[in-house]
């Protein structure tokens, strides 16, 4: 398998981390890089300022993290990033609108570093870059997937295209290596009809609507995951509340709240392996103050802190 060799940032890096875009020798516990472009539907009337992401968020990097030796608090005793070994991967480049190229680029990338027990985490993008995210995954087995959205995400096609954002959970189901899949923020609208839900049903996705965890806690969440478990974590900014996340498309009320993730990220560091991350359906030009820039790249900083540090770094 060939080392990817990405395009650099244009923006300072993730959090000022090292930069590694050409990733042969890569030598790291996670790498960060960007995945920005989702296939687009015919006809193209949807709203897509996600491929601006991965450089927003770089740009927020002195507002998600003053310096790598800032304490978070939230951690007994308190801890920083500054002592794990991340970088930053540069970006997966659209070439002449190949967006099929594009998709195998982002497969290969986290194929790559599942092979080198590098912890992946990507930065898309609309939900469509989970496709080939997912595909990537192939090295490891018996993955529970963890998706936080607001939507269901189960169409098998949508103005004929199998591979964007309305699929990547009908198409997780398709893949060996996910065995289980836990959908927890789901609620309100969607592009979902009977069908899909049905689909879903049958295949057995647990889902936790957005509703439930408002009025039990994350708790019977976590106590439905497997013991010992292998997670990845897809998360879709839009199963955030748009008063904590307002830099999304599909802004839909009654979202999770930023305690609920962290219990969700903490739950999941006890009971087994994170194994990767995806974050996606950023819109930077809806955002408000960097306040989702911040969110998302301190939930970013947050997940591998708690995973990173399990080894005792």
């Amino acid at each position: 398998m060939n080392a990817p060799v990405n395009k650099p940032p244009e923006t300072a890096s993730f959090l000022h981390l090292p930069v590694v875009s050409n990733w042969h020798g890569l030598d790291a516990d996670a790498v960060i890089f960007g995945a920005a472009f989702g296939k687009p539907y015919r006809p193209a009337d949807f709203p897509n300022d996600q491929s601006s992401a991965p450089a927003a968020l770089r740009a927020a990097s002195d507002r998600v993290l003053l310096n790598d030796q800032a304490l978070d608090i939230d951690f007994t005793p308190p801890a920083c990033f500054g002592n794990l070994r991340v970088v930053d991967g540069g970006d997966i480049p659209l070439i002449n609108d190949d967006f099929d190229r594009h998709y195998w680029d982002i497969e290969q990338a986290v194929r790559f570093a599942i092979a080198r027990d590098i912890l992946p985490v990507t930065i898309g993008g609309d939900d469509g870059v989970t496709n080939p995210v997912l595909r990537g995954l192939d090295g490891l087995s018996d993955i529970t997937l963890i998706q936080i959205d607001a939507h269901l995400d189960w169409r098998d096609e949508r103005f004929g295209e199998r591979d964007g954002f309305s699929s990547p959970m009908r198409r997780a189901s398709e893949l060996r290596q996910i065995t289980a899949i836990h959908q927890i923020g789901i609620r309100s609208f969607g592009s979902a009809e009977q069908n899909e839900w049905d689909e879903a049903m049958r295949w057995g996705a647990q889902i936790h609507p957005a509703r439930d965890i408002f009025r039990h806690g994350m708790g019977p969440v976590i106590d439905a995951l497997p013991a010992a478990g292998r997670f990845f974590v897809t998360l879709d900014v839009d199963g955030l509340d748009p008063s904590v996340m307002p830099a999304t498309t599909a802004l839909a009320p009654g979202g999770l709240l930023w305690w609920h993730i962290i219990d969700l990220f903490e739950g999941l560091a006890k009971k087994g392996d994170i194994v990767g991350l995806n974050i996606v359906e950023l819109a930077p030009k809806n955002d408000v103050n960097q306040l989702s820039m911040i969110g998302a790249g301190r939930l970013l900083v947050k997940l591998l802190m708690l995973q990173l540090q399990k080894g005792g770094a």
